[in-house]
């Protein structure tokens, strides 16, 4: 599904097995997190995992962990630069991931 929390409102992930919830480290995503694991429960969602995005250091990881230890987290995902330049291009982030490392190596 895309983004946003509009899906769990009006119930259409019911018959979701599993909810993935990409979190940021930061206390809005953590609250967001939190809210739609309460919307997930209220529409019989039973699992709910986590996938850490954007860390750029341990203290990321440390940080979302020890906020959120009642959570599932399936891993976590660096923080990429280049993942992000490629959305203002307009270019898939494989794409520019792979040539900045074909160029760095």
């Amino acid at each position: 599904m895309e983004a946003g929390l509009e899906h769990l409102g009006r119930g259409t992930a019911a018959a979701v097995n599993r909810l993935v919830v990409v979190v940021e480290p930061g206390r809005r995503s953590i609250d967001t997190a939190a809210h739609i694991r309460q919307l997930a429960e209220d529409i019989g969602v039973k699992t709910l995992s986590l996938v850490g995005n954007k860390i750029r250091s341990e203290g990321d990881r440390n940080f979302l962990l020890e906020h959120m230890p009642d959570f599932d987290f399936l891993g976590f995902i660096p923080f990429e630069a280049g993942i992000i330049e490629a959305d203002l291009e307009g270019r898939p982030p494989f794409e520019k991931t792979q040539r900045d490392s074909k160029q760095s190596g």
